[in-house]
């Protein structure tokens, strides 16, 4: 039995309870369709799927009770199918690095950093969905493809469609504001600009077939827009409490009640002017202060000229404050003048909201449109900018990638590097499995990793790093790449190696791709290998699992079961031997490797001389015991020396050597000062 509470608590997953009665049939059901308006849930495609519709009614009560019911900008529901969709698994989407890097936890270095030249939110955010949901239809997979094509055809273009996708604004992000009450005037603004984008679309993509298909997508709600740009000012305040955002000319009240408020001034002054000339008062004049209001001053020498209908506010040393029930009414009225403004632009705002939801499905569907056009535009500049090819996408059961390159180690190299490229050629009837052998950083995991890659960017309709590439779709893609541990969860590197191992066997079909890197090495040398050897036949010989296979291996006895395997090759990473030193070439070759190198590797990482020098001693004492056939044969023992003691007898070496007798005091002095810098004494 699980026990959930500490599952959660162990893995830091932040969890929402919810009341038992949410998770009813009857209760979900009825939640749902009240909500969506409809009788039955069978246009949703979920009707016959009781566990579906519970998960649903369970989503919606919690979206509703957090957003306090303002959920009106969901229109439908969908059930999330796995038919259509390239299978990744955690495992493969980690493993190869496309959203997080193994090495600093961050984007950097990752395939979507690579390829992301998104210009908008939407298409950044779908961009994500395509390489998590890869396809395994030819006709949808072509058909991006040719979209993608055509944007290459005219390079001009697609700089202006980028330039014009710039100006759009995240169109799903605001209608979730808006939905919960929490838009301001520019966030509506923002809709009706991008929504203007798509007359110009329209005009760019008018002689483009392809193009022209996904645009004619855009749903026509060109009097909205237009509402919505002739409502809002261009440039609108943040805040919506202190109005001053809809246009002149929408409605005659708030035209008049502005017209009052900037006219204010002129009033006064033209009252002022009327009661100086009226009374005979040259002195007086008309203020405001936030404490008396409007008022009408008069100094004490005129006193007597004051009409009887001046009614008495205030008395100052040297004059008299008046009001008049004019004066009064104006006041009245330029006071209420602001909260009446506030009060109908609210009101306009609102009622501009209200028709925005009413048109989120036509919105939302639009925003899709932008975003597809943002995220092929993006592929496009990637192929032109990075010299990527167009896969030949097809049903067989063929991967034939002419000089493949690694997508993200090619983008990160210094300039005046180049990334050496590779082939690979693998089928369901002669050349199933691939065991690739040769030294550790040679390049065996980046040829694995390039090979994933390289499937996952075809299968979204990408162009690919290669001169030429044959993709036969593939169903799921697994790798098992690189070692790690669970400490949290405690499982070691080789329990994790074994878990993901199982799920692949276990998941695998002939249509399938598998990428293994060093199966086996968590564990004892033998027992590694029979492994290895073990899951490599039982994946050529089981007809449920016989999955096109690449296994780079540090086992070069699995050189030998390519020989015994019908559809198994050896392909291996070429190296130069130049006397004692290795270059890697990085470049994969037919056969198997018939040395390790690991010795070179060790030299090359920097170990001492002496470890290396005794490494070779005791490889060859262990290559003679495996020919010797005598049951008595040992490893001889050589105690090893440490770093402190190889010290100490080059010291003892270089002062055996010095004859003191032809030394002088001075000489000798100056010996054991050079002696004493050369040994860091």
């Amino acid at each position: 039995e699980i026990d959930f509470n500490a599952l959660i608590q162990d893995t830091n997953i932040i969890s929402t309870q919810i009341p038992d009665w949410c998770a009813n049939y009857d209760t979900a059901f009825d939640d749902l369709t009240d909500f969506f308006k409809v009788k039955n849930l069978k246009g949703f495609g979920i009707d016959k799927d009781k566990l579906a519709i519970i998960a649903s009614g369970c989503a919606l009560y919690y979206v509703n009770n957090n957003f306090k019911g303002r959920i009106n900008h969901i229109q439908s529901l969908s059930l999330l199918s796995e038919n259509g969709i390239l299978g990744l698994d955690s495992f493969t989407i980690k493993n190869l690095e496309i959203f997080q890097s193994l090495s600093n936890q961050g984007h950097h270095g990752t395939l979507i950093d690579t390829i992301d030249n998104t210009v908008t939110a939407l298409g950044g955010r779908m961009l994500k969905k395509w390489l998590r949901r890869p396809l395994v239809s030819s006709r949808k997979i072509n058909d991006r493809l040719d979209r993608v094509s055509e944007f290459l055809k005219d390079v001009e273009s697609l700089h202006t469609i980028r330039a014009v996708l710039r100006e759009t604004s995240d169109l799903e992000r605001i209608l979730g504001k808006v939905s919960t009450g929490k838009a301001n005037a520019r966030d509506i603004l923002n809709i009706g600009i991008t929504m203007s984008k798509i007359p110009l679309l329209e005009d760019i993509f008018n002689k483009n077939s392809k193009l022209r298909g996904l645009v004619n997508k855009f749903n026509k709600i060109h009097k909205l827009t237009k509402l919505i740009i002739s409502t809002i000012q261009k440039d609108p305040p943040v805040s919506i409490k202190d109005g001053g955002f809809v246009s002149d000319g929408i409605s005659k009240d708030l035209d008049d009640l502005r017209s009052l408020s900037r006219d204010a001034s002129n009033w006064m002054l033209n009252m002022q002017e009327l009661e100086r000339n009226t009374n005979n008062i040259p002195s007086l004049k008309i203020g405001y202060n936030r404490v008396f209001g409007y008022y009408i001053e008069v100094t004490k020498v005129h006193i007597d000229k004051v009409p009887e209908h001046y009614i008495r506010k205030q008395t100052l040393t040297n004059s008299e404050r008046y009001f008049t029930q004019e004066l009064k009414e104006y006041e009245e009225k330029i006071l209420s003048a602001k909260d009446k403004i506030n009060e109908l632009e609210l009101n306009i705002f609102l009622d501009l909201q209200a028709k925005i939801l009413k048109s989120t499905i036509l919105i939302q569907k639009n925003a899709k449109v932008f975003g597809e056009l943002d995220v092929l535009a993006s592929l496009s500049l990637l192929a032109y900018n990075n010299d990527y090819t167009r896969p030949n996408i097809n049903s067989s059961s063929e991967i034939n990638i002419k000089n493949g390159r690694h997508p993200v180690v090619e983008d990160l190299l210094h300039d005046g590097e180049k990334f050496i490229p590779n082939d690979v050629v693998l089928n369901n009837k002669t050349k199933q499995i691939a065991i690739i052998t040769g030294p550790n950083m040679a390049g065996k995991s980046t040829y694995l990793r390039q090979i994933g890659l390289i499937m996952i960017l075809a299968q979204i309709g990408s162009y690919v790093p290669a001169d030429k590439a044959n993709i036969g779709i593939i169903d799921k893609l697994f790798t098992r790449v690189g070692a790690s541990d669970n400490l949290a969860g405690g499982e070691s590197t080789f329990l994790v190696e074994m878990n993901e191992t199982a799920n692949i066997l276990n998941n695998a079909t002939p249509n399938s791709l598998i990428l293994l890197d060093e199966i086996g090495r968590g564990t004892s040398t033998y027992d590694g290998l029979s492994l290895a050897w073990a899951i490599t036949e039982y994946i050529h010989n089981f007809k449920s699992v016989s999955a096109k296979t690449l296994f780079a291996t540090h086992y070069h006895e699995l050189v030998l079961l390519a020989e015994q395997l019908p559809r198994a090759i050896n392909l291996n990473v070429a190296v130069k031997e130049y006397g004692n030193k290795i270059i890697f070439l990085k470049k994969i070759i037919s056969g198997g490797a018939d040395k390790s190198y690991g010795l070179h590797v060790a030299e090359m990482a920097g170990l001492p001389h002496a470890i290396i020098q005794r490494a070779k001693e005791i490889l060859i004492q262990q290559n003679n015991l495996e020919t010797n056939s005598e049951n008595n044969a040992k490893l001889e023992i050589k105690t090893q020396m440490d770093l402190f003691t190889i010290k100490e007898d080059a010291l003892q070496d270089e002062l055996s050597k010095i004859d003191i007798n032809d030394l002088t005091p001075l000489d000798a002095l100056a010996k054991i000062d050079e002696i004493k810098k050369k040994h860091d004494l």
